[in-house]
């Protein structure tokens, strides 16, 4: 079978990035603007070209694979009509047009991508990932009959970590390109629309433009001042509660919601107590709410007969969870849009306030040296999250 790339159907910056001839060539690009695609698109090229030396393409983590590469992979090959199996438990495509192997592979365990030699390797979203794995990747594209060796890189610039500081550097064969979503002709408009409205202009230049911007440093919810903190008339508003599980402080937010707005009126903070506690007094003060809960309270304990989840189910309460958390700087961002669209006010609520004005980052993450902050402010996000979400990271292909 020939392999045929329509170049005419990319985007400018996805062909700009796709003539590169670096060992290194990097897309950075905002949400949407075709990186997957292209990443993709890139992973069958050199499985071609290479046959039947293997490659690998890392992302994040096997979960985020399945939403991203995996089902990108897929949608091509279906519709360009090529011959291939994928192999969910050895993370493994193969092929069979041009007997090409690419393997899936996850960062979040840099150790486990040891093995064999490489012809080729594609490093989804470095700006979240570990250096480990552009140090594993390096070091195993070595394959000395490969056509075309190569470590691709495609990411939003989410943090100024190691990643950054490659593709600032001047030492190394690396090409870098610059995409923006909005140049995405393939996307709706309402997406885009709607990118701009959710984030501030700092975001707005690294997740739609594709610029550097250092979101991780100051205060992490930015939006917050006191004049949110006031008395409001909740009268026919549904009641919930946000929850973050721990020994030290268990703590709920409970809020009354509309459609628009969410107003906290009351936090309830135990120490040293269980979710059996938590539950008690709560079902004693709002019976039958919907609770937000952190979504590892579904994860069960050796020590314990019951999940935090299957606890608060049997208190009867109306469990909003998905399976795993939404990403912090997601959740982060999230409470910070609602902050700036005035859709929050507190009262009553001095936990959450402190960490509201008192949370910083520290090392691209939260800072959680202080054993007080940090929990009341998590609850508050898992609830905003779910009924306020930010909008989808959907990606959007361009045709070849």
């Amino acid at each position: 079978m020939k392999f045929k790339i329509k170049k005419d159907k990319m985007l400018p910056h996805q062909l700009k990035w796709w003539n590169l001839t670096n060992f290194y060539p990097l897309l950075i690009g905002g949400y949407g603007c075709g990186k997957t695609y292209i990443g993709g698109l890139r992973s069958l090229y050199l499985s071609y070209i290479n046959a039947p030396i293997p490659g690998m393409y890392v992302s994040p983590s096997y979960t985020l694979s399945q939403k991203t590469i995996v089902i990108t992979l897929k949608e091509i090959m279906d519709r360009s009509e090529i011959d291939y199996t994928y192999n969910q438990q050895r993370n493994e495509f193969r092929v069979h047009n041009w007997d090409g192997v690419i393997w899936i592979g996850s960062g979040d365990k840099p150790d486990s991508l040891r093995g064999p030699n490489l012809a080729w390797a594609g490093i989804d979203e470095p700006f979240i990932q570990k250096k480990d794995v552009f140090d594993q990747m390096i070091a195993r594209v070595r394959h000395p009959d490969a056509d075309k060796r190569e470590v691709f890189l495609t990411g939003t610039p989410e943090e100024l970590n190691w990643g950054y500081q490659l593709a600032t550097r001047t030492d190394m064969d690396m090409g870098i390109v610059i995409g923006s979503t909005l140049d995405n002709t393939h996307l709706p408009q309402e997406y885009k629309d709607n990118l701009l409205t959710a984030y501030s202009d700092e975001q707005i230049q690294a997740y739609v433009h594709g610029q550097f911007v250092n979101l991780t440093q100051g205060r992490v919810y930015k939006e917050f001042s006191r004049e949110l903190v006031t008395s409001l008339k909740t009268d026919g508003w549904e009641i919930g509660a946000g929850i973050d599980f721990n020994v030290d402080a268990l703590t709920a937010i409970v809020f009354a919601h509309s459609k628009t707005h969410l107003h906290v009126f009351d936090e309830i903070r135990l120490r040293n107590a269980g979710t059996y506690d938590l539950a008690k007094e709560l079902k004693e003060k709002y019976p039958g709410i919907k609770v937000y809960p952190d979504a590892t309270g579904s994860a069960r304990k050796t020590s314990a007969a019951s999940t935090d989840h299957e606890i608060l189910i049997q208190a009867g309460f109306k469990l909003m969870s998905g399976k795993s958390n939404p990403p912090v700087r997601d959740r982060v961002n999230c409470v910070n849009r609602v902050l700036r669209k005035n859709m929050v006010t507190v009262e009553n609520c001095p936990n959450l306030i402190m960490d509201l004005e008192r949370n910083v980052w520290r090392n691209g993450d939260i800072d959680k040296r202080d054993p007080d902050q940090t929990h009341a402010s998590d609850a508050f996000g898992y609830a905003c999250h779910w009924l306020f979400p930010l909008v989808s990271r959907k990606v959007g292909y361009s045709k070849w």
